[in-house]
């Protein structure tokens, strides 16, 4: 059965609501990308059609995205304020909505970072063409390199993510962005990341550029 829209809503408001809370940003407008983000998680995953916000509350939320994580067997740890997710094992970079199940985690369970270890050699052997996450998370990220230990850290601000509306943002620098892509994208992550800027929309807001620079050096 599809979500109705109202259940993405629902969520949404409830989301942005815990943000204000756990990061003092106050986000007073609905983001009509995030509820889309949100009902597109309710309709891919069968165990997320069961929730409907007149009969379910926010807890029951979580309880069902944490039945789907052991199921999908996104293995993860936590401490005061970080979701941390080894994938080092991986030989691939994480789909969109797989990203944003993560993002979903977190802010449900009031976590304001998550932290992504990858393997340095993965981001050679992919394409840019072929990763639909990786400019969510330069966008909303700041990106540490283990030189020692041939890693890659992306250090996700959740905060920034649903604080970005990619409806509303500038038209010009949109349609900029997407020819670029479109010409870069037989780069390796690698080389894409050495052309990006990383943490764009964490930069452009004080509060969290404080908070994720701190978390940041204590990693």
């Amino acid at each position: 059965m599809k979500k109705t829209i109202e259940d993405a809503e629902y969520i949404e408001r409830e989301l942005r609501s815990r943000v204000s809370t756990t990061t003092g940003l106050k986000l007073t407008k609905a983001n009509y990308w995030f509820i889309d983000i949100i009902q597109m998680l309710l309709n891919c995953y069968p165990i997320l059609r069961k929730f409907y916000h007149e009969s379910m509350g926010i807890k029951e939320l979580q309880s069902l995205i944490v039945q789907l994580t052991e199921y999908l067997e996104m293995q993860y740890s936590e401490s005061d304020e970080l979701i941390f997710v080894d994938l080092t094992k991986m030989t691939t970079l994480m789909p969109c909505k797989e990203l944003m199940l993560w993002v979903l985690l977190a802010l449900l369970k009031g976590k304001t970072h998550v932290s992504f270890k990858y393997n340095e050699d993965i981001f050679d052997d992919i394409k840019l063409i072929k990763c639909d996450s990786i400019d969510y998370l330069c966008d909303n990220s700041y990106f540490l390199k283990n030189s020692a230990k041939k890693e890659y850290h992306f250090t996700l601000s959740v905060a920034a993510i649903l604080g970005c509306d990619y409806y509303n943002k500038d038209s010009i620098i949109s349609s900029l962005v997407t020819l670029q892509r479109y010409y870069k994208k037989d780069l390796s992550l690698k080389a894409y990341l050495e052309y990006r800027n990383t943490g764009q929309n964490i930069n452009n807001k004080p509060k969290l550029k404080k908070q994720s620079r701190s978390i940041k050096i204590n990693l």
